[in-house]
């Protein structure tokens, strides 16, 4: 196919379905491409046509091609451009299956940790396949699709207890990332670990008098900084914040911690020396509430959050954190599984650490 003003969109992105443009991008063009209509090799057009010629804007066209580069249809080249990796025109070792649940789609660290994983299994000739667990599903209906993957290996992550019920009784050789239990048939299991971090923030609010703590959560997932603090002398209260109907993730929990702490504040000062909150959505949303009131931070009160790496709420003060860096722990996991998909002997578990950063909110 040739590239420039004579490239016609071999299908239609509707505008009023309900599937995103970004979903239809990537199972249109994954369907032409199985069908053989472009041949191994072919080049595609740059982001900006192919914007065009979809009626699109770039930043979707991008974030499809991301997609289709990880699911190995698409290969993006510098100096060359978007060119078609036709099936059949690489020989895979195997197939690793990605399971999700549903909950955990439009979670920043969730997904950039599997796309990590994603590339580097298939630099080493993994082919990724990623499946999509539903809130609803009991899981048996999900057995036969994912039975036809024939996976190597499955990579549960951020499994809810009735996806490892299944995958325990299924058969089929698993690993586990996060979750709130640990399945004992897991090949291997990977934890987040916040105690030393933890530890410098228990002695960092320490200095600074702090006696009472509001420890605030939507999910634990195996993140108690509220346990650790407690366990460090402090008189700790824990207040979990439930997201709200109607928003998908991550606006459902920063919309819900406003709406509560907006609640909060409406009835007087909190009646505590610092809030800890064990997600930075949580931060971003609370955040709000406290400009909205007139709460100084840290005068008023002391803050601290768990945050993604270069992904924090944003603050005129830089704000005191535990850094979780997911393409750090992503490279992690993935040394260890390659190891396993080669029959090499590998730790059975694995901490995925986390970072004390000091800014001036604590």
């Amino acid at each position: 196919m040739k590239r420039g003003k004579d490239f016609k969109a071999p299908f239609a992105v509707l505008r009023q379905i309900g599937t995103s443009m970004e979903d239809q991008l990537v199972s249109g063009f994954a369907r032409i491409i199985r069908s053989g209509m472009y041949a191994n090799g072919t080049s595609l057009p740059g982001v900006r046509k192919l914007a065009v010629a979809f009626g699109v804007s770039e930043i979707t066209i991008r974030n499809a091609v991301k997609r289709l580069c990880r699911d190995g249809l698409i290969a993006a080249r510098p100096r060359v451009g978007l060119t078609v990796c036709a099936p059949g025109s690489r020989s895979w070792r195997g197939v690793v299956v990605g399971l999700r649940s549903s909950h955990d789609s439009g979670m920043y660290y969730a997904n950039v940790l599997e796309g990590t994983i994603s590339s580097a299994l298939m630099r080493n000739g993994w082919l990724f396949a990623r499946m999509e667990w539903p809130e609803t599903s009991g899981g048996t209906d999900m057995l036969g699709p994912l039975k036809c993957f024939a996976p190597a290996l499955v990579v549960a992550s951020f499994p809810p207890p009735t996806m490892l019920a299944v995958l325990e009784r299924s058969g089929i050789p698993f690993a586990q990332v996060w979750g709130e239990k640990t399945s004992t048939r897991a090949l291997f299991a990977a934890k987040p670990c916040a105690d030393s971090a933890l530890a410098e923030l228990a002695a960092t609010l320490s200095s600074h008098g702090v006696r009472k703590i509001l420890s605030v959560h939507e999910f634990l997932e195996g993140i108690d900084c509220g346990k650790v603090l407690r366990q460090a002398g402090f008189s700790v209260r824990p207040m979990r914040i439930h997201s709200l109907n109607g928003y998908r993730q991550p606006e459902s929990m920063q919309r819900a911690a406003l709406e509560t702490f907006d609640r909060l504040l409406s009835k007087g000062p909190l009646d505590v020396d610092a809030v800890v909150f064990n997600d930075d959505y949580l931060a971003a949303g609370a955040l709000s509430a406290f400009d909205r009131h007139g709460v100084r931070i840290p005068e008023d009160v002391r803050l601290a959050t768990l945050s993604n790496c270069g992904l924090g709420p944003v603050h005129f003060r830089p704000l005191t954190r535990i850094e979780i860096d997911p393409i750090r722990h992503g490279i992690e996991i993935a040394e260890n599984l390659l190891k396993i998909l080669d029959g090499e002997d590998a730790p059975q578990k694995m901490n995925l650490e986390m970072t004390f950063k000091e800014g001036k909110t604590a």
